[in-house]
Parts: structure tokens; sequence; C-alpha cells
């Protein structure tokens, strides 16, 4: 019986690991590209919900450029060129320049500040500052930790402790002193998306 080819996973976190696929002889850049496009694609996907708007954003701009070496607006050699940039931002989470100075190293922050980033307004319709949404997802993060108990997820009662003390905070301190405007339908999406990213990040 012949023997089966077992192509290995690319760890796209080990640079080394990138570096010997794209040195890889006898094997066109497009599979090279292909096989790293797949190694960010199960990255991507096992990671999602620990910072969803990073994750997200990598995701289409990793099916965009799948596409469009599909269509022929890429070359073989600029397909394997965008697929490792994008697998080395993934794997050093590269933010860019999109991330304010003051939770530049905190992971934990920047991910709550990519679920508030754009979505909150003042009353008088300005939106709110990426410094002020870094401030508010530290705030937000000092809560989830202040109410961290054992087992917490799958405590109904903790739960919805933490997500009163959330509640609090976006109506007494982000309504009331800062002006923020909260319609009850961005609350919401939000909150969920706040707990859902306390599930993710934070096991007590």
């Amino acid at each position: 019986m012949p023997a089966e080819t077992i192509i290995e996973v690319v760890n796209i976190n080990d640079p080394d690991a990138l570096k010997a696929v794209i040195e890889e002889t006898g094997v066109s850049e497009a599979s090279k590209a292909d096989r790293i496009a797949s190694a960010t694609r199960r990255a991507i996907t096992e990671k999602m919900d620990e910072d969803p708007t990073f994750y997200k954003q990598f995701s289409q701009l990793l099916e965009e450029t799948i596409r469009a070496y599909r269509e022929k607006r890429l070359s073989e050699r600029e397909y394997l060129n965008s697929v490792v940039d994008l697998a080395s931002k993934v794997a050093r989470k590269d933010r860019g320049r999109d991330v304010p100075e003051s939770i530049r190293g905190d992971e934990d922050a920047q991910a709550f500040f990519g679920v508030l980033d754009g979505q909150l307004k003042t009353k008088g319709d300005d939106s709110v500052t990426g410094v002020e949404a870094a401030a508010i997802a530290q705030q937000i993060i000092d809560i989830i930790k202040s109410h961290l108990i054992v087992d917490i997820w799958s405590n109904e009662v903790a739960q919805n402790n933490l997500r009163n003390a959330i509640d609090d905070y976006f109506f007494d301190v982000l309504r009331d002193e800062k002006d923020i405007d909260l319609p009850v339908e961005v609350l919401d999406d939000l909150e969920l998306k706040i707990m859902d990213l306390a599930r993710a990040r934070f096991t007590a």
C-alpha cells in the first residue's frame, strides 16, 4: 500500500515553521500560500471568541486575498506574500496603529476596546474618542475581575450580579456622568458581547 503523504498543519505562531514552508522546494507558490492560508484560518477560528473584532477583520482580509488570487487579480508570488503577511499579523496580534497608547501592551483591554470602539456616542452625537473607549474598556475589565468567582460561568446568580454591575456602570457612569447616549438596542448588544468576551477570556 502506498504511504499516504501527511501534510502537517503549519504553526503560524512559529516564524521558523512559516519560513520552512516558504523555502520548500518543488512546491508551487500557490500551494505554499494555500497551506499557510489554511493554517491561518484555523488559528482565527480557534481564537475568534477571545477577540472577535480583531479576528473577524483578519478573517475577512484572508478571504479577500484568497478570492483575489482565484480571480487572477494576484500573481502566485503576490498571493504568497500577502498570506504570509496576514499570518504574521494574526500570530503577533498586530493591530497596526488602531489602538490607543494606554492599552498597547494589554491584550484583554484591546479585545474589549474592539467591541466598544465606534459604538458609543455622546448625547450631542459626537463619537467617543479611542482614548475614552480604551479607558471604558479598562473600567469594564476591573468590574469583571471584581466579580470573578470560581465557576462563575456555571453560576447564574454570579453571572447576573456581573451583568447588573455592568448595567450600573453603563447607566450611572457612562450615561449620567459622561453624557453618553445609550439606546437600549446598543446597550443590549454591547452587554451580550461583553459577557461573551468575559466568558472567553476570564475563566475563574
